[in-house]
């Protein structure tokens, strides 16, 4: 009679997959999975820096990196790219101006539409909260080769390709 597979020990699922050693397939993934929890108690520090919530942060996020495009973003494009409801987005939106992290103005030609801008003070939060991280994250980057680069960049998004649902592989619906 044959015994059950041990279970591997807790923390140690990729080990043994593909080869073992510091160069195995297992190894690249297990160093994926420690970066996204430092990267994961990096948001929670700054969450709490600025003491908003994930979906606040992500907000403000997305705002920034929108007026560094040049653009101008309102409540329903926020929903948008948040993947949230206009009754989330609104209460998001009444905390971060009522925490003084947002304002919001009437669009330059539509006067009903709103356009929300990050505040003043929600930037030095940031950069106060990011500013070291985000500048030792690109020397780390700026040390890489082109070569390396492209490779990395090549790896993530295969990765994030791997990971995202496949239409033809999801469990039929029943009838």
């Amino acid at each position: 009679m044959s015994s059950p597979a041990a279970s591997p020990a807790p923390g140690a699922y990729w080990d043994g997959m593909h080869g073992d050693g510091p160069d195995s397939a297992g190894a690249v993934l297990k160093a994926v999975r420690e970066f996204r929890g430092m990267d994961a108690s990096m948001r929670r520090r700054t969450q709490a820096a600025l003491a908003i919530n994930e979906t606040d942060l992500l907000a403000i996020r997305h705002l920034i990196r929108a007026e560094r495009a040049g653009e101008s973003i309102g409540p329903t494009e926020l929903s948008a790219r948040l993947g949230i409801t206009s009754a989330a987005t609104a209460k998001l939106l009444s905390r971060l101006a009522s925490s003084g992290h947002i304002s919001r103005e009437p669009h330059a030609v539509d006067r009903r539409a709103q356009v929300v801008h990050v505040s003043p003070r929600a930037h030095r939060e940031v950069k106060r909260a990011l500013g070291g991280v985000h500048q030792r994250m690109i020397d780390v980057a700026d040390e890489l080769s082109v070569a390396d680069r492209r490779a990395v960049i090549g790896f993530l998004r295969e990765l994030g390709a791997a990971m995202t649902p496949d239409e033809s592989s999801s469990p039929a619906r029943p009838h």
